[in-house]
């Protein structure tokens, strides 16, 4: 027993070598593979604190919320039935029908400039389209109300500016789905 070797059998010959090539390959695949995954996905992890060239989709959720829920409801108990004398007075013209509004006992600021409605400095355009509608941008709904003060044909569009620019980058698009006199069609909101 004091003749033996204390260092468990092995020797410090070459058989006995603690690294083999296929050690080291796994070894350095995993290191690469893993170098790969921290490149990849660290500049994602700083995204939400870079400066987006887009508006806020947070803004044009709200104009939504707010022309659907409040401004074009006919109660405030259901949000998405849209009231036909209010939606004929606010889409009719881009400046809206203050005639129509005012004689139907419409919200105030139905009339007014949709971003300054809103406190915007960006260009807001609110379409009213068929469900399915592939380009709703071009493709308005038009749609005759009867309300007690007449019958009112509307282009159901409303734009703050040209909406050709739509079609560019920095939009921010929000969509509800609405009812006018037991048709739904959907209320898509671009602010850029």
């Amino acid at each position: 027993m004091s003749g033996e070797s204390r260092t468990g059998g092995f020797t410090s010959g070459g058989a006995g070598r603690a690294q083999t090539p296929i050690d080291f390959a796994v070894g350095a695949s995993v290191f690469l593979l893993t170098l790969g995954f921290v490149i990849a996905f660290v500049p994602t992890v700083f995204d939400p604190f870079a400066g987006a060239e887009t508006a806020s989709p947070v803004v044009s959720d709200r104009v939504a919320a707010g022309i659907a829920g409040d401004l074009l409801a006919a109660s405030p108990a259901e949000p998405a039935v849209l009231s036909p004398a209010c939606t004929a007075a606010f889409f009719d013209g881009d400046e809206g029908n203050a005639t129509l509004a005012d004689a139907a006992d419409c919200p105030a600021g139905l009339t007014n400039d949709t971003a300054a409605e809103f406190g915007l400095d960006d260009d807001v355009l609110v379409v009213v389209h068929a469900m399915g509608e592939a380009d709703p941008v071009g493709n308005a709904s038009t749609v005759t109300v009867d309300t007690r003060y007449g019958t009112h044909t509307v282009d159901m569009r409303r734009s703050t500016r040209d909406p050709v620019r739509v079609d560019r980058g920095g939009v921010s698009v929000s969509q509800r789905l609405v009812s006018i006199e037991g048709t739904q069609y959907r209320l898509t909101v671009w602010v850029w």
